[in-house]
């Protein structure tokens, strides 16, 4: 199925429809509402036992919980001021991948992966990915929210970064962390991600001005020699702000060689981009982001534009070709924890992939944020036939 943009595509208008519409204007508010909850609620239900199960439903077997995600009547981080702050990347996860105070020190990763290194055998509460064909995992705490941690490809190995320890859980306009996020290199195939057998790259700030505001990781994405990163800041209170997030860099090869890591900041994510079908694409070999938005024009649809950022340095080009996507769709099983069950599920993922000419040469590179609403709303009534209006 391929679709051109166009400044020709309209607006669609969908209809409001019973608890997910009010959990779409609610709950979504405030980081509490999580993929967790929504599958223990589902869970019960079901009348199921908690535990280890499989949701399946006839057409669809993606779990209602993330689903219901998809459903925001209102746009949220990095998008607004205040919101669920993994909005992000829990949605585009449907398309595409001991808690002491002190930092572990910095450990040199090792030449090449161990034997022992080789042997998949995840303790329970880990975080697992599979990259490249690799399966990983992240050793973690049961007290840790497997959804805030991170990983993804690079030309020098394996980054990610593990959630850090939060407090004040219960109460999500106060909860936040206690420990700065930090940046991890792995060399590929070595398994397990863990701090004793990696090199620490960089770590955020802690407080972010002030003893109330924080630094947060939304996201990390592998882009030859470098690590885009989506990140931001947030206050704590009544009520939680947050501020626009930023997409910044990190030159892995030249940290990995020995050098002094020195973020930039390539663009930042304004409110106008997560119009109809606006998304972001990274193109690893090329080492290049497209960027595709849509702005209003003034007869009920909307007008397509596009960067070209060059991520080594920064230039950006508007392609004058036609810029179209194309999508697939998978089986993948994921895995969520709840307390001190887990939970999995077999959903199904959705690969996005734009196709765009650069100087005369055709390029194709997958979605890697589909930021625009109407991606949540189409895909909601392909899977149930149920219409939503995003300015409900």
């Amino acid at each position: 199925m391929k679709s051109q943009h166009s400044d020709k595509e309209g607006n669609v208008m969908f209809g409001a429809q019973d608890w997910y519409a009010k959990a779409g204007r609610i709950p979504f508010h405030d980081d509490g509402f999580t993929p967790e909850l929504m599958a223990r609620i589902q869970q019960a239900a079901d009348n199921q036992p908690a535990g280890k199960r499989i949701f399946r439903s006839g057409k669809s077997c993606t779990m209602v919980g993330l689903a219901a995600i998809l459903l925001l009547g209102v746009l949220v981080w990095p998008f607004s001021e205040s919101g669920a702050g993994r909005y992000m990347d829990q949605v585009s996860s449907l398309f595409s991948s001991s808690t002491t105070a002190e930092l572990p020190p910095l450990a040199v990763a090792s030449a090449s992966p161990s034997a022992a290194s080789q042997t998949f055998n995840p303790p329970i509460g880990s975080a697992e990915f599979e990259i490249g064909g690799q399966k990983y995992y992240m050793p973690l705490p049961l007290d840790r929210n497997k959804a805030l941690a991170y990983a993804a490809e690079t030309s020098q190995g394996i980054i990610w970064s593990p959630p850090p320890p939060m407090v004040n859980y219960m109460k999500p306009k106060y909860k936040h962390n206690t420990e700065p996020y930090s940046l991890y290199l792995t060399p590929k195939g070595h398994a397990e991600l863990s701090a004793e057998t990696a090199q620490r790259i960089y770590t955020f700030p802690l407080y972010a001005g002030g003893a109330q505001s924080y630094y947060e990781l939304g996201g990390i994405y592998g882009a030859g020699d470098y690590i885009l990163m989506t990140n931001g800041t947030y206050t704590v209170g009544e009520p939680r702000l947050r501020s626009e997030a930023k997409l910044s860099v990190i030159n892995v090869k030249e940290t990995a060689d020995g050098g002094t890591p020195v973020p930039w900041d390539l663009m930042t994510l304004k409110n106008e981009f997560a119009e109809y079908k606006s998304f972001i694409a990274v193109n690893p070999q090329e080492e290049e982001l497209l960027h595709v938005y849509y702005v209003e024009d003034g007869k009920g649809g909307y007008t397509a534009r596009n960067k070209l950022y060059d991520i080594e340095t920064g230039k950006v080009q508007v392609l004058e070709g036609t810029i179209s996507t194309d999508k697939q769709v998978t089986d993948a099983a994921i895995s969520t924890s709840f307390m001190y069950s887990n939970i999995n599920t077999l959903k199904k993922r959705m690969i996005l992939t734009a196709h765009y000419e650069v100087q005369g040469e055709k390029r194709s590179t997958e979605i890697t944020l589909p930021i625009g609403s109407q991606w949540y709303y189409d895909w909601w009534n392909e899977e149930y036939g149920i219409n939503m209006d995003p300015m409900k």
